[in-house]
């Protein structure tokens, strides 16, 4: 205590002097302490953390800062007194200050940092930090009451409490709807969790009793994180590089501490990693981003994982082993429709980039993505964020920490923080094809940031308002070069994008070749006989009668004799069987309703693939199989043990039908 005492005294004075000396140079100089980046800096250098460990703003599912009346804090190391403590953004000058509430005061623990605004309680797990979890560490709960009327925090009496007593690489926590707080981490190749007791009444300082919840052993590297979802469940999820998965625990509120059900969120060969970032949404989505252990330059290096209401899992790629990116988070925008994802890359830690997608429909961009956290003089890493949803009352706010033992952060207004309300969108689409002979036959898909709540495409550039749904398509006939347009419309305004589409005669006398994507596609699974994913990315087939998938289109514009007709499927997950295609009688399934209980009976084998490497177009020869135009179906299955994954229509690369025809 008396050594407590005395650095807090010693922390006051420097503050004082700090204090007397920016005074005078505003008086002397005119300026004011605001963040400035040196030429070829991108976002805002901080404090120095010099004395608190490395990689202090680490490990990947923990969260170092939250949002809270009309202001963003973080758990970060004050140097002067040699402890971590509660710091306060000062957004017009985007500069952090120190608030003096002391949190941990041992040097090299990370902290996982849970702001409950309805009881006013913050809560700070803290541990020490080791990549090779043991024993000789107390991991610590701390709880905070806030008062709105000074700005202040204070330490709840009884505070410090005891979690587990073991050094770790990482610990999080997370609030159930009873109230009962819960923790989990890896130890000794198991997944731990703990919780707090709630009976008769909560108490947030008592503990029970940690139990295995991971029914296999993982490696000593892998990790885990907890997160409440869906109004009344906790999930925990981890990764299992030996199986390579990563494996979903849920829990309901209302049952007993241990009973579990589990999933498995992804699997493949190489397709774990320890790294977990985790966010959930109002709707009950859980959303993770996570890294795989592949190594072939085009393979998924990085990915977000999706978990609907219904209990189905599905992924988009955020960045390729090509892309080097490491230690991806997920932030969701709710009231823009915004997924906001991180990552640092190089692995060795160096720029922290940035890309979005809509929430409704998610596929990244290739490449690195956008800067948002760079030193020009030397590397960042370890992007944390906050555990709440964010928006435009709020703002965003991305820490990380840099090589030079120093804080770096930057801000994101997200269309006019502090209450400005939303933003107009941004338009943007996709269409397949973009050329072709005609008739083309053109699907658009709208990938609009920003929360539209219209639509309007103008497919022939003649001004007309063609169609106003989301996705249409539309028949071009003659040939000539349009300006497909598409105008999007939120309360906030509007915004158009075009793109151009080709259209060339047919041969004369000779064989064309016309492109289709489906009007619908889905697949059903037999262990979720009432799930639908028609809104999925992905197509999946999984051994003969567990997993298959469906797709129609709509074939137009096409003349006999037809010669040849292919489905082309991208691969996003890998197997060494790419499954066969079926005939379907039955047209009338859309995807927004099919099921396994509903799903159409299958008809004659048209085609089988052989292997499905990622990142590559599996070609399926499926003859003659239609003599003209109509709707048709078809269905993928005959997978094996090790699930392949395709690209939807809803992806970034849509099913292809390759139609053939003419002398």
């Amino acid at each position: 205590m008396r050594e407590a005492l005395i650095s807090g005294r010693g922390s006051a004075t420097r503050r004082l002097q700090a204090t007397i000396i920016a005074l005078l140079a505003l008086v002397l100089f005119g300026f004011t302490a605001q963040a400035r980046a040196a030429p070829g800096d991108i976002g805002y250098q901080g404090p120095s953390f010099s004395g608190g460990g490395s990689g202090i703003t680490a490990s990947k599912p923990e969260s170092k800062v939250w949002w809270n009346d009309g202001s963003w804090w973080a758990s970060m190391w004050d140097t002067a007194s040699v402890d971590f403590h509660i710091f306060r953004l000062n957004q017009a000058t985007q500069t952090w200050g120190d608030t003096g509430v002391a949190l941990d005061d041992r040097g090299g623990t990370h902290a996982d940092v849970l702001w409950d605004g309805v009881a006013g309680k913050l809560y700070v797990a803290s541990h020490v930090f080791t990549e090779s979890a043991g024993t000789g560490g107390v991991s610590r709960l701390y709880r905070y009451s806030y008062d709105a009327a000074t700005d202040t925090y204070t330490r709840d009496t009884g505070f410090p409490a005891t979690i587990n007593s073991y050094k770790l690489e990482t610990l999080v926590i997370a609030k159930d709807s009873t109230g009962e707080l819960w923790a989990t981490w890896q130890q000794g190749g198991k997944i731990w969790v703990n919780r707090t007791f709630c009976t008769p009444a909560c108490n947030d300082g008592s503990w029970a009793t940690p139990f295995v919840i991971s029914s296999t052993a993982v490696k000593g590297d892998d990790i885990s994180s907890v997160i409440a979802f869906g109004g009344n469940k906790i999930g925990v999820l981890w990764s299992d590089q030996s199986a390579g998965k990563d494996v979903f625990g849920i829990h309901a509120d209302d049952q007993a501490d241990n009973v579990w059900s589990f999933e498995n969120a992804l699997q493949g060969q190489g397709l774990a990693d320890d790294h977990i970032n985790l966010k959930t949404d109002a709707a009950g989505r859980v959303f993770a981003a996570v890294k795989t252990s592949r190594s072939a330059s085009a393979d998924p290096l990085t990915m977000l994982l999706v978990r609907d209401p219904a209990g189905g899992w599905s992924s988009a790629v955020f960045g390729r082993v090509q892309d080097h990116h490491t230690r991806p988070i997920v932030e969701i925008d709710e009231v823009n429709g915004i997924v906001h994802m991180f990552a640092t890359s190089p692995e060795s830690s160096g720029t922290i980039f940035e890309k979005t997608s809509p929430v409704g429909s998610i596929s990244f961009p290739t490449g690195l993505g956008t800067p948002i956290i760079k030193d020009a003089d030397a590397k960042v890493n370890n992007a944390t964020s906050t555990k709440q949803n964010v928006g435009p009352s709020t703002g965003l706010v991305v820490l990380a920490s840099g090589s030079a033992t120093t804080y770096w952060h930057n801000f994101f207004s997200l269309g006019g923080g502090g209450g400005g309300g939303p933003v107009p969108p941004t338009a943007s689409f996709t269409a397949v094809p973009t050329s072709g002979p005609a008739p083309l036959s053109v699907n658009f898909t709208d990938t609009s940031s920003g929360g539209p709540t219209s639509w309007a495409w103008d497919f022939d550039n003649d001004g007309i308002v063609d169609s106003t749904a989301q996705n249409p398509s539309f028949n071009y006939t003659t040939p000539n070069t349009y300006a497909a347009k598409l105008t999007v419309t939120n309360t906030a305004g509007s915004s158009s994008a075009t793109k151009t589409i080709t259209v060339t005669p047919t041969g004369g006398g000779g064989s064309s070749t016309v492109t289709f994507v489906p009007t619908d596609d889905a697949y059903v699974r037999s262990n979720f006989p009432d799930e639908n994913t028609g809104g999925q990315a992905t197509l999946r087939t999984y051994r003969v009668d567990q997993t298959s998938s469906y797709l129609k289109f709509n074939v137009g514009g096409v003349t006999a004799p037809i010669t040849s007709v292919k489905l082309r499927l991208f691969v996003t997950d890998p197997s060494t069987v790419a499954g066969a295609i079926y005939s379907v009688a039955d047209t009338s399934w859309t995807e927004g309703a099919i099921t396994w209980t509903t799903r159409p009976a299958v008809g004659s084998l048209l085609g089988a693939g052989g292997a499905a490497p990622v990142g590559t177009w599996v070609e399926f020869n499926l003859g003659t199989p239609f003599s003209g135009d109509g709707v048709y179906s078809f269905a993928l299955k005959d997978g094996n043990s090790d699930v392949v994954w395709y690209s939807s229509k809803e992806g970034a690369n849509a099913p292809q039908l390759v139609v053939t025809f003419g002398a």
